[in-house]
């Protein structure tokens, strides 16, 4: 299932469907306040715009849904359809998505929003560095936490700056706590 690798936060907000009886485009995005954005897509539209449809999903929805309809993308998130109800065309996609599963239901939603977050590489590197006392090189610990080595190198340098590692001899190991901690 290709949205189980997805962290909680590319499924959170709303995909909403836009458009106006004046025009057959319809605006396909993603916020966690449809009517708020709304009013900002307003501002730059001669034609009263409103909320055709909102689905649950957030970016990961928004994503699969201009992938799958990318032959009637006419600019950005813009979409036409041309004749097609453009909500029976984005509720026949997520159909579809489903069955591929390639997108959850509801029940996958909610559980993946209410999974503990993934560690941040911060919580990842000390993890690693706890198990290694004789420490790590950059390549070493870059492998092991299937990071690219040039990204992990300047946080390294953040973490050293915080005083949570240090680094000699080209290892990179904890900080030793003083007493008082």
């Amino acid at each position: 299932m290709k949205y189980r690798k997805s962290g909680r936060r590319s499924v959170d907000g709303l995909v909403y469907v836009v458009g106006s009886v004046a025009d057959r485009r319809v605006k396909i995005g993603t916020s966690a306040n449809p009517h708020g954005r709304l009013a900002e897509l307003q501002s730059g539209n001669p034609n009263p715009l409103q909320i055709l449809a909102t689905v649950d999903g957030g970016h990961l929805l928004e994503g699969l849904l201009h992938d799958l309809l990318a032959r009637f993308r006419s600019s950005g998130e813009w979409f036409d359809f041309g004749e097609a109800n453009p909500v029976r065309m984005i509720e026949d996609a997520v159909v579809h998505l489903r069955a591929q599963d390639l997108f959850p239901d509801v029940e996958a939603l909610e559980e993946i929003r209410n999974s503990p977050p993934p560690a941040t590489v911060k919580e990842r590197v000390l993890e690693a560095l706890a198990s290694h006392e004789k420490g790590l090189t950059l390549d070493q610990l870059a492998r092991e936490l299937g990071i690219v080595a040039g990204h992990l190198s300047p946080k390294l340098t953040e973490f050293k700056r915080s005083g949570h590692i240090t680094h000699s001899n080209r290892h990179w190991r904890l900080a030793k706590k003083s007493k008082e901690e």
